[in-house]
């Protein structure tokens, strides 16, 4: 049974510690938790301040129509995610912030592989897509995308994180900018050496046994 009030909850905590972690911006980024039974998504609201964002301000959203169902004015980024839970069946939540290392660095051409075990466990593989207004075409681009990895970079604009559970998307998305900071430091000393393909391998494996 799907639980509405807890995923109200969830969505303005997870959105809150964005926040406060600097992933977004105080009007930026959102989220969404769908109900494929019920065939409607939660997703968090446009223009409210993420600090501030009550459950009651959650929207809820026809999965298939794309209408909102009672009150509240949804993200404008609703029709992506719409797209990418329809192309991803085994989802359950989607986020959406603006790691600023991360989307500077990928956009920049730098896309790692294996800078830290984290990353390695919860990445494996980021795909980056270029930047794109709002549109059919990018859609589709974004969505294709996800066929083969569970986190995508917008360039110029930053990631869509996927998962079974918030915290599971978050833990993608601070990952990702933990590993982009780490690239960035790394720098300044002549670079950071990304894992070998065996202890990638060891990372994967020692991961699997837990999951």
């Amino acid at each position: 049974m799907f639980e509405e009030q807890r995923y109200r909850e969830e969505l303005c905590e997870v959105m809150n510690r964005l926040y406060m972690r600097g992933l977004v911006s105080c009007l930026g980024g959102n989220a969404s938790v769908v109900s494929r039974e019920d065939n409607f998504i939660l997703v968090t609201p446009t223009h409210i301040d993420k600090m501030k964002i009550r459950p009651d301000q959650i929207v809820k959203v026809g999965l298939d129509d794309g209408r909102a169902v009672g009150p509240g004015t949804f993200s404008s980024e609703t029709i992506n995610h719409l797209s990418i839970y329809k192309a991803r069946p085994d989802i359950r939540v989607i986020l959406h912030a603006h790691p600023a290392s991360a989307v500077g660095m990928v956009t920049a051409g730098y896309i790692p592989r294996s800078i830290t075990s984290e990353y390695v466990m919860l990445i494996r593989d980021l795909v980056a897509v270029d930047f794109g207004t709002p549109g059919e075409k990018s859609i589709k681009g974004l969505t294709d995308a996800f066929a083969n990895t569970n986190i995508v970079l917008l360039k110029n604009h930053g990631a869509f994180s996927v998962g079974l559970t918030l915290l599971e998307a978050l833990s993608r998305i601070e990952a990702l900018e933990e590993a982009a900071k780490i690239a960035v430091a790394g720098r300044a000393f002549g670079g950071v050496p990304e894992l070998t393909d065996e202890q990638r391998e060891e990372c994967i494996c020692a991961y699997s046994k837990k999951s």
